[in-house]
């Protein structure tokens, strides 16, 4: 065989090279079926060619009825290639006829081609088509439907004829704005029978593209579907107007059955401007088809600003990292989110909205992470479901405390271990039946890593029964307080709190002791109460105290105060890995506070040792209120309860409190240090 022409070689492997192909698994096969055309084309190596396409059709032929259109045409083409191969070479000549049965039965519809096939060839297939097909001619009106054989694509020309094999056939044509025809045909061999059809008009159409692709189309609020692909090379023009190449546009979007009347669509795509066009009557009736001009989004973002007094957190914004913190000014589209922080202990999780134009700045600290651990036992009791689902769902509910619900192929005892070899969380929660009378209570427990532990008792088939537990694990116990120097009390018959001592900056402002306070920033005060709830919302600036007439005018400070020890409020083993966790990034007076503080919370599990070593290391500057004495006085009381071994140390350590006169427990209006030192050191004596 001669080689065949250049241009012609080139013209097919340009060809060839453009085929839709499967997947990229699909590679090798590919490159088989390319390589057996060019060894033909070009060098004549019939024998290397042929073999190829046997590889090819003997990978394709046993999946041939599962193929998708482009596989079959390649494992049709290969057969075309091989019949014309076999009878170049008279000892496989005799199988030519079953090349080209077997096209006939793979797609009765296939044309073999006429550039590559001779004529002899051409008149078997021909002869084979006519003796065991029968045909239809087709002819559908109005053009540029969609037509369907047997519920697969047929591209047909408006009159063409279709080659089928004998047997039940259903044709389907479709149009948008149209009704759509489905036929059945039974055909019979050598059958030539017509289809004249012509497509019942039912409604108009709109099409369109988008910038971008992949944008949301909603009409009347229906949400219809999603834009797809490239637009067509005949919208190059709308394109270029709005300054946009073709293939930046999406593929036509079409709308169809439109009722008679005025309609809405909007246009979204998440990171652009929603865009809303209103459709006038005359788009509707008459029924037509109406090409609107691409519908171009704007590009839309807020930014978004995290930091952290603590080193190392991973900003995660559903799921998507954003990096390390700090991360300042990051360009995020309007939409809402779940913004979570790694930190190396605790975590950090809230849900988030961000607007357009608008910038989110958050300062974060590392929560304390709960890991639900699951539910012991498999007895079964009224309400179990119900609890093990609120149990597993309770994630939601829970503001200072990021959630993990348990692996399910993994037991109690396992995540138990694996959470305190990998320190993955700061507290762990076991639910269990609690044996005996009365039946189906549930004990919860939430403990530390560190042991320290809290039980409560529930019954599933109350309202709500996780409701107190939440309470106390979104509850924050308050670290400081507004203060503007004076000790109030409330006594019967006064009518506001009573100034039981003022220091002397209140003084100097005109504050007097042993008088009422009545009024606070103008407005009435009845209790203490009602005083610091007042004096807490006028933080930022100075106040203005009411003495029956006189006003004092004074600047509010924050001033540290004691968590308290037995609050039923409170969850401490929450509080307790809270305080931790925030010892992280404090230095100076708050770190020394924030030990004071994980000490008293230790001393409400009676875990004196613990407390005694917290205390240790701890120094504040300060010498009034919640200072230096305060740490003295709880270090003496933590060693005077482990026992007769530390009471030379307790005694040392009241005697130190006592240096700081103007030291307090609780607060800065609290009880003196230096009262209950000195009771503390007579009951050490013999």
């Amino acid at each position: 065989m001669r080689p065949l022409p250049v241009p012609f070689v080139r013209l097919l492997l340009a060809w060839a090279l453009c085929l839709p192909f499967g997947r990229a698994q699909d590679a090798p096969l590919r490159e088989t079926f390319l390589q057996a055309k060019v060894m033909w084309a070009t060098q004549g190596d019939k024998d290397g060619a042929s073999a190829r396409f046997e590889q090819v059709i003997g990978v394709l032929e046993p999946k041939a009825s599962s193929l998708d259109a482009a596989w079959l045409q390649v494992l049709c083409e290969s057969y075309n290639w091989l019949a014309i191969l076999d009878d170049r070479t008279p000892a496989k000549r005799p199988r030519v006829q079953k090349d080209l049965e077997a096209i006939l039965h793979l797609d009765p519809g296939f044309e073999v081609d006429r550039n590559v096939t001779n004529a002899r060839l051409l008149g078997v297939f021909e002869g084979l088509r006519g003796t065991r097909l029968g045909w239809i001619r087709i002819s559908l009106k109005p053009a540029g439907g969609t037509l369907t054989l047997d519920d697969k694509p047929c591209s047909l020309d408006q009159k063409a004829v279709k080659y089928l094999l004998p047997g039940p056939h259903v044709f389907r044509y479709s149009k948008p704005g149209y009704q759509t025809l489905e036929y059945t045909a039974e055909i019979a061999l050598k059958e030539n029978r017509p289809l004249d059809a012509e497509l019942v008009r039912t409604s108009s159409t709109l099409t369109f593209n988008t910038f971008p692709s992949g944008a949301e189309i909603l009409l009347d609020g229906r949400s219809l579907g999603t834009s797809s692909g490239h637009a067509p090379a005949s919208a190059a023009a709308r394109a270029a107007n709005l300054g946009l190449a073709v293939e930046q546009l999406s593929d036509d979007f079409v709308l169809v059955d439109l009722a008679p009347g005025k309609h809405l669509i909007e246009v979204r795509a998440p990171c652009f401007q929603t865009k809303r066009i209103s459709l006038g009557e005359e788009l509707t009736t008459p029924f037509a088809d109406h090409l609107l001009e691409p519908f171009k989004l704007e590009p839309s973002s807020g930014t978004l600003s995290v930091s952290s007094d603590v080193p190392g957190g991973e900003l995660l914004l559903s799921g998507r990292s954003l990096g390390p913190l700090p991360v300042k000014d990051a360009p995020v589209c309007p939409g809402s989110y779940l913004l979570q922080v790694k930190f190396a202990a605790g975590g950090y999780s809230q849900p988030l909205d961000v607007e357009e134009g608008k910038t989110v700045e958050l300062r974060v600290m590392p929560r304390p992470r709960l890991a639900y651990l699951g539910f012991e036992g498999t007895e079964d009791f009224a309400g179990r479901d119900r609890i093990l689902g609120m149990l597993q769902n309770l994630g939601p509910r829970l503001k200072e405390v990021v959630f993990t619900p348990p692996s399910p192929n993994e037991s109690i005892e396992e995540a138990s271990r694996r959470l305190k070899a990998g320190r993955e969380a700061e507290m762990i929660l076991v639910a269990r039946p609690v044996p005996g009378r009365p039946a189906g209570r549930i004990e919860l427990v939430v403990s530390t890593l560190g042991g320290e532990e809290e039980r409560t008792l529930v019954k599933p088939l109350e309202v709500d029964p996780l409701e107190a537990l939440v309470a106390r694990l979104n509850a924050r116990a308050p670290l400081w307080e507004p203060w503007i120097g004076l000790t109030l009390v409330d006594l019967p018959g006064e009518t506001g709190p009573w100034v039981l001592e003022a220091d002397a900056v209140a003084q100097q402002a005109g504050v007097k002791a042993f008088k009422a306070v009545t009024t606070l920033n103008g407005k009435p005060v009845a209790t203490v109460r009602d005083f610091k709830k007042r004096l807490k919302e006028s933080m930022g600036g100075q106040v203005l105290v009411g003495q029956g007439g006189t006003e004092a005018a004074l600047v509010p400070t924050l001033q540290p105060v004691e968590i308290p020890v037995n609050a039923s409020n409170l969850c401490y083993p929450a509080l307790l890995a809270d305080l931790r966790l925030r010892q992280q990034g404090a230095k100076g007076d708050e770190a020394a506070l924030l030990r004071l503080q994980q000490a008293l919370a230790l001393m409400h599990f009676h875990q004196y040792d613990k407390a005694m070593e917290v205390l240790r290391d701890a120094r504040l500057s300060t010498s009034a209120g919640v200072c230096q004495g305060t740490l003295d006085y709880y270090a003496g009381a933590s060693l005077l309860r482990l026992g007769t071994t530390y009471l030379e140390a307790s005694g040392q350590a009241f005697n130190r409190s006592l240096k700081y006169p103007q030291a307090t427990l609780f607060g800065p209006d609290g009880p003196r240090v230096s009262i209950l030192a000195k009771q503390a050191l007579e009951n050490l004596k013999p």
